[in-house]
């Protein structure tokens, strides 16, 4: 969650730590304590005509 959003790039040191207790926190409230998650990747080739 943290790298696909940006999260990581885009917040300081101390709001990361809060983004990622706040996180954790979700996922304990509505997550099992163990899931599967599901992937999607995408990818384009580029050509210079």
């Amino acid at each position: 969650m943290k790298a696909c959003r940006g999260v990581g790039a885009s917040l300081s040191e101390v709001e990361i730590s809060v983004w990622e207790r706040e996180h954790m926190a979700l996922l304990n409230k509505i997550a099992e304590p163990e899931f599967e998650v599901l992937h999607h990747a995408a990818m384009a080739v580029l050509r210079k005509k």
